[in-house]
């Protein structure tokens, strides 16, 4: 395990959970462009998925125990954590329309969204199969952030497939052409399809776009594992390079959008720069706080929003300064917590058994969080 990535990687998630909190968000880009903290998991996973599998992928019984791992990874989370939403937002509307029924429909910021929430057969089935954002719907269903998560699936399958046949520079070509194709498609998408340059929120796309935006992030942290190699003692200078252009970007990207789509080079610099746990940022990185970020991170990522729909009409109604630290105090609190509990009794469990299944045998400890 990479420390450094591991701490990077929770910051990112809890930026994501902060971002759909909204509070501080008129004030703080990084919290009010959150959502761009999504393509750092995707060039993470690709990094991450080179360096752990870029020589083990050789035939098809390594396909299998790979898609066995990675189904073990995302799965099983994914399915509480969609449980999680559908039970919060009917006891959300249990809750209004009780109060609305005694007369304290003034205690309620938003009196509406009253109707239950009942999954249909094709959000069902989408869900279990991980397609949910592969273009299947019009919008972005039940557990809203989930949506990165199916399309992350479908580019380990593609990492995988590519692995399989090719090797070599010739894996390394076809790495780079993919990541290329995947970026013009993205751009095209954002400009032409969501209108970002004038509406913001370039790089935004998820329920129609999102595997190619995927595509692009995760195939180009897969070329940033092989630079790796050739930036030995220039770690300094890139973490210096990298941290100037994350700040130049976050700092110009609400008056043009269209910078944002540099920033997965930008994250593929910032991981190329800490992989190898040196330097003042990977020291940053190191503490404890930070690595239990990083291994509760899927699970931060997935169950903020169930616990937001409790969060969303207080941080609506605390507008003051104190007001809105408390809440957003109380949320990141209850977050951690709540993430802990589920890495320990859903997501780490679940991950091993799976583990187990696709070698036949007990796996070491530290190959779990892969």
């Amino acid at each position: 395990m990479i420390r450094s990535l591991e701490g990077m990687r929770g910051i990112a998630a809890l930026i994501v959970a902060l971002y759909h909190l909204g509070i501080g968000a008129q004030h703080v880009a990084v919290i009010r462009n959150g959502y761009l903290f999504v393509d750092l998991f995707f060039v993470l996973s690709g990094f991450i998925m080179c360096a752990a599998y870029g020589r083990r992928l050789t035939g098809g019984e390594d396909l299998r125990v790979f898609l066995i791992r990675r189904i073990g990874r995302l799965f099983p989370l994914l399915v509480f954590s969609t449980l999680a939403f559908i039970l919060a937002a009917n006891a959300v509307v249990f809750a209004k329309r009780l109060l609305l029924e005694r007369g304290y429909g003034a205690m309620l910021h938003n009196p509406d969204g009253l109707q239950w929430v009942i999954p249909t057969a094709s959000e069902i089935l989408a869900t279990v199969t991980l397609t949910h954002s592969m273009g299947v719907f019009d919008d972005l269903i039940l557990n809203t952030p989930s949506w990165s998560i199916s399309v992350e699936f479908w580019a380990y399958v593609l990492f995988a497939l590519l692995c399989l046949g090719l090797t070599g520079r010739n894996r390394l070509m076809m790495f780079g052409a993919v990541s290329v194709v995947a970026a013009v498609i993205t751009v095209w998408a954002s400009v032409t399809v969501h209108q970002c340059l004038v509406q913001r929120g370039c790089l935004s796309l998820t329920y129609d776009f999102g595997f190619p935006r995927a595509v692009f992030s995760f195939f180009l942290g897969a070329l940033a594992f092989y630079a790796s190699r050739h930036v030995r003692g220039m770690h300094g200078m890139l973490q210096a390079a990298s941290l100037v252009l994350l700040a130049v970007v976050f700092l110009v990207v609400d008056h043009a959008p269209g910078i944002a789509f540099i920033l997965p080079l930008v994250f593929a610099l910032l991981i190329l720069s800490v992989c190898s746990d040196e330097g003042p940022m990977s020291s940053l990185l190191r503490p404890r706080f930070f690595q239990l970020l990083g291994l509760w991170s899927y699970s931060i990522y997935l169950m903020h929003m169930p616990l937001l729909l409790f969060f969303e009409n207080l941080s609506r109604r605390f507008d003051g300064l104190f007001g809105g630290i408390a809440v957003m105090a109380s949320f990141v609190a209850v977050l951690l917590a709540v993430s802990a509990w589920t890495y320990r009794y859903v997501e780490d469990p679940m991950r091993a058994w799976f583990n187990r299944m696709a070698v036949r045998r007990e796996v070491p400890a530290g190959s779990t969080n892969l």
